[in-house]
């Protein structure tokens, strides 16, 4: 221990040893139950911190191993969930699923070109705020993912935190990288589709247009719970995205044009495919360049806009004239490989039409319906839900006028619902012409909602290219769903506006529904709400070939939704087998998408490698699944009765104070800002502080995560089970759909600890602070510790929290009992990997309890924009230290002025008067609030390697 540092950061910290004091304490808490290992670690740092005897600096060096070795084990996690070994692997398995569906074809060409002509699986890239991680990081754990598994003492050498500043701009460009590995991915399966085909079918197959899979995106387009993207930043960056796609399919077409046959022919058409693409990439950087002059000057617009829609033929609108060259190519060489590389080029073209990707527009029912009151302004529109009303908007859809948009209109609407149907209506006018818009409606609980969207949809005349798609997450709109829809399909209107467009759309949260009623409840009924939509959708006797498109949002943590296991565990976790069968029974086409949130979700599309893995998987997961053999669902009694338990103990933590206090105590100030998301920040002295309806789920997950325990997967097991144990258990050992639910819950427990989540609450104890006063070993802190104990006395925070980690105690007891029975890891008794985060967890205690003892040494002083000395102390031990640092530093300003005897020459005239403030000022700035500072950016780093060990950001 007396070894130093080769920085000199005094005595070494070693983590074995501090990991065994770990073990040790928890060998005596039978003996001791009010013993918290965590916490006694954490008092002991502290006290040695306080005292000098260990640093700062070797505090940072600890946990900066711990971090970066929590770092490499889910760097190593990612390999795994996507399944990666090799590239020959990835394509050995694609190329035997195609020509597991090419058998199935029986020589049939006709049946095969059937089976591939329509996606039934899709990826859509998202960007709520989880970038938690900066690029290097993010490309740091890309290397580790795909390199030798085998490979010890890999070193990080990056912090852990994300992007300094995170604007939307920057998500776009991470989201563009993304997709251009996924482009990369796409054409390299179907170089692998058309061998096998060409094989089986010989070279008839290079004519057929398949599609694998779609990528989508929503970043840039996503006005839910936000106002501060313009439509001028959506067009832009489909602009740009436009152009990126062209460019992208020029440069792979000039790499294969050097393959082709030196015939007139062939380079006839190639010259025709370059000039058309030079002269389409010319027309968007015309359009660019008079929208990006353009800053607001209604003037000016004019001539911008007339810039963008003039019409010389060089916009190209469609990809057909392109298609229709390759076509031409194919024909014209005689080289299979140069016949199967145009194929893929040209397939890759029809996947992602004139842009980088497809892309959804996403808004919430709120502001739809107020568009629509606005458009209307009639007192019927007051209650959308009433009958009345439904059957006026039927009327409206049915004698829908048709309204043509210009530029003008575009910039001068207000009413962002109507904005974004008219941004549809110009994309599909000047950008492109055919590829599907999504439009996403969040928090969609209401048919009149729906029929809204149609309306605005038909009005402008995008109802052709626009897959309306309401998402069901709340508790109501998951309960009541089934039937919104069942009431939509009533109505000619929406009947003829999905078989118009042959599609049926429709999205499911987990995020919201697991934060309000936990995650395996979510869960489930989201599965039901599946269960009831295949039935409906088979009742209605829809026009054959009209699709049922299922897109499951979620995270890449447990909290959001996210399986801990593979790629293929979390599918068909998403979107079950029965789910599955049961639309395959009533013969309904299904189309299932899923997310990828960024940035941590964009990790599985880091490389091509990891890229061209993970494509594959989602491609393969469009198989139907074998006959039904799971007894969960022939017992619907007892399955309905598990739910409802379940959830109503979910909904109970909900309500419980403890909980609140949890989500309330230092609230997201544990958390970097990890995305462009406006953050809306709990009040600073409410009452309402930790009230989860209040709260995002991402950063409602996030700080289950930091405390420790994630609540709202783990709880509630035993409860939900009840007296019926034995008959649980028998049935969960032949249930692959329970065996599923079980792998969340029992991976979540063994990285969750009640220990961590009680010491993360002792700080707001005054008994703790008395106690160490009373002590009288840390003499020269005596004065802090009983500021802290006498401020916190009236707090209940500690008190609350310590109520909900003992119901939840004696909730882990069943959970324990389940999870042993079905031999699944319950972390009962912890593995390295847990010990760590349980260290990392002491370790940054024992900084808040820096920070706490430096708060309490804050000078008196006068009000502050209307703050006194006892607010700032709440604020501080809120961890809200950067606005405390703002009303110190402009309490006492401290500007590094000297007197002048470092001046060259000095002052002739002398001064015996120096002025006090310097010293003070200069005191408290360089001894409590630089140290503040400092020690509260390392807990936020140290946060981020907390969320490691559950390996997403919220």
């Amino acid at each position: 221990m007396q070894e130093t540092t080769p920085k000199d950061h005094g005595p070494v910290l070693d983590e074995a040893e501090l990991i065994e004091d770990l073990k040790r304490l928890r060998t005596q808490i039978p003996d001791n139950p009010s013993l918290n290992p965590i916490l006694n670690v954490a008092f002991d740092l502290s006290r040695r911190l306080e005292s000098s005897e260990v640093s700062f600096e070797g505090i940072q060096d600890l946990a900066g191993r711990l971090m970066d070795r929590a770092c490499v084990r889910r760097a190593r996690r990612l390999r795994e969930k996507v399944g990666y070994v090799d590239q020959a692997t990835t394509l050995k398995d694609f190329t035997a699923y195609v020509e597991k569906t090419a058998n199935e074809a029986s020589g049939s060409i006709e049946a095969f070109a059937a089976r591939w002509s329509r996606a039934r699986t899709g990826i859509v890239m998202t960007a709520h705020p989880t970038f938690g991680l900066s690029d290097a990081l993010y490309r740091r754990m890309v290397e580790i993912a795909v390199s030798d598994p085998s490979t010890k003492d890999i070193t990080i050498g990056i912090p852990h935190r994300p992007e300094e500043t995170l604007t939307l701009q920057h998500e776009h460009k991470c989201v563009q990288d993304a997709i251009r590995n996924l482009r990369n991915a796409y054409e390299e399966l179907l170089h692998a589709f058309f061998s096998v085909a060409s094989q089986k079918f010989g070279e008839a197959a290079f004519k057929l247009r398949p599609k694998l899979a779609t990528m989508a995106s929503w970043v840039g387009y996503d006005l839910d719970g936000r106002n501060d993207i313009s439509w001028t930043f959506s067009f832009h960056v489909r602009l740009l995205e436009k152009r990126a796609a062209l460019a992208d399919v020029r440069e792979r077409f000039v790499v294969l044009k050097h393959k082709l046959e030196d015939a007139d022919d062939a380079q006839r058409v190639a010259r025709q495919i370059v000039g058309k693409l030079d002269l389409a990439i010319a027309a968007v950087d015309e359009q660019l360049k008079a929208l990006e002059t353009f800053e607001g000057d209604h003037d000016y617009l004019a001539k911008a806009a007339n810039i963008i829609t003039k019409s010389d033929g060089y916009n190209l609108l469609s990809v057909e004239p392109l298609q229709h060259l390759f076509e031409q190519l194919i024909d014209t060489v005689s080289a299979p490989q140069v016949k199967r590389a145009i194929a893929a080029l040209s397939g890759l073209v029809e996947a992602t039409g004139l842009g980088t990707s497809h892309i959804h527009l996403r808004i919430n029912a709120l502001q739809l319906n107020n568009a629509f009151r606005a458009y209307v302004h009639e007192p019927w529109t007051r209650d959308l839900t009433e009958r009345q009303s439904l059957a006026r908007i039927v009327d409206m859809i049915k004698n829908c006028p048709q309204e043509t948009v210009n530029f003008a209109t575009l910039d001068l609407e207000t009413a962002t619902a109507i904005r974004q149907f008219a941004l549809t209506a110009q994309i599909q006018k000047h950008v492109d012409k055919e590829t599907p818009i999504r439009f996403l409606i969040a928090e969609a609980e209401s048919p009149a909602t729906i029929l809204i969207a149609v309306f605005f949809a038909k009005l402008f005349g995008v109802d052709h290219i626009t897959d309306i798609s309401p998402l069901f997450e709340t508790p109501s709109g998951l309960e009541n769903g089934a039937r919104i829809m069942e009431r939509l399909l009533e109505e000619e209107t929406y009947r003829e506006y999905v078989q118009n467009r042959k599609r049926l759309s429709i999205q499911t949260g987990f995020s919201d529904a697991g934060r309000f009623i936990g995650q395996i409840p979510a869960t489930l009924a989201i599965e039901r709400y599946y269960h009831g939509l295949a039935a409906l959708v088979a009742k209605s006797k829809l026009a054959s070939g009209v699709e049922t498109l299922i897109f499951s949002t979620h995270g890449e943590s447990m909290g959001r939704g996210a399986h801990p296991g593979d790629l293929h565990d979390r599918l068909h976790y998403l979107m079950t087998d029965e789910s599955r069968r049961r639309f395959a029974d009533a013969k309904i086409p299904v189309k299932h998408e899923t997310s990828f949130q960024g940035g941590d979700g964009y990790m599985y599309f880091g490389n091509r490698a990891l890229t061209t893995r993970a494509l594959a998987s989602v491609v393969i997961d469009g198989e139907i699944p074998p006959p039904p053999n799971d007894p969960f669902y022939a017992e619907q009694n007892f399955s309905l009765d598990f739910f409802l338990r379940l959830r109503a103990f979910q909904q109970r933590l909900f309500a419980h104070d403890g909980y609140r206090a949890v989500l309330g105590a230092f609230g997201p100030n544990l958390l970097f800002k990890t995305g462009s998301r406006p953050v809306k920040r709990q009040g600073e002295h409410s009452s309402d502080r930790g009230n989860p309806a209040r709260m995002r789920a991402i950063p409602n997950n996030a700080i289950l995560q930091q405390f420790g325990y994630t609540v709202n997967v783990v709880a509630g097991l035993g409860v939900a089970v009840g007296s019926e144990f034995d008959h649980f258990n028998h049935l969960a050992r032949s249930s692959p759909r329970l065996q599923s639910l079980l792998a969340m819950i029992g991976h979540a427990k063994t990285i969750s600890s009640l220990n961590a989540m009680a010491a993360n609450s002792k700080v707001f104890d005054a008994g703790l602070w008395a106690a160490r006063a009373s002590w009288g070993r840390e003499q020269s802190l005596n004065t802090p510790f009983r500021t802290l104990a006498t401020h916190l006395l009236p707090d209940e925070r500690q008190e609350d929290i310590a109520e909900l980690v003992h119901l939840l105690r004696l909730d882990a007891i069943d959970l324990h009992a389940i999870l042993s029975d079905q031999n699944i890891d319950d972390g009962v008794t912890p593995d390295e990997n847990r010990l760590e985060l349980d260290l990392l967890q002491a370790i940054r205690l024992a900084l808040i309890m820096r920070i706490f003892i430096l708060a309490a040494q804050l000078p008196r002083f006068t009000p502050q924009d209307g703050l006194s000395h006892t607010q700032v102390l709440d604020m501080a031990l809120a961890l809200e230290v950067p606005e405390v640092l703002a009303v110190l530093r402009k309490a006492f300003p401290h500007s590094g002025k000297t007197l002048g005897e470092d001046v060259e020459g000095g002052f002739d005239e002398t001064a015996s008067y120096r002025p006090r403030g310097i010293n003070d000022y200069g005191r408290l700035e360089t001894e409590i609030l630089t140290p503040m500072e400092t020690t509260y950016e390392f807990v936020r780093e140290i946060g981020t390697g907390i969320s490691h060990h559950f390996g997403a950001f919220g």
